[in-house]
């Protein structure tokens, strides 16, 4: 199941980085998107952003933490768990 939403958020995450990508350039550049549009969709899109990077970076360090047979399973679940959920919070913090 992990594994299944692991690569989902990669997916998601590829979507969301070509988006933010082309929103911040047209917002720069005023071509591609209208700069209301671009702006919109450069500082809404980025907490979504944010949420799909921890899932996949998170997912995936549990992955590679195991294959490395380091910690305790449930420990490193925890860790991880409260890592994602204070950097997340964290970064709602600076919005």
């Amino acid at each position: 199941m992990l594994v299944k939403i692991n690569r989902l958020s990669a997916w998601i995450l590829l979507v969301f980085m070509i988006v933010f990508l082309i929103s911040g350039y047209a917002w720069n550049n005023g071509i591609l998107l209208p700069l209301r549009q671009a702006k919109h969709m450069h500082t809404e899109l980025d907490l979504y952003l944010v949420f799909f990077f921890l899932v996949h970076v998170l997912i995936s360090t549990k992955f590679t933490l195991a294959r490395w047979r380091v910690g305790h399973e449930k420990l490193v679940n925890l860790l991880l768990i409260a890592i994602g959920v204070l950097s997340f919070w964290s970064i709602l913090g600076i919005d």
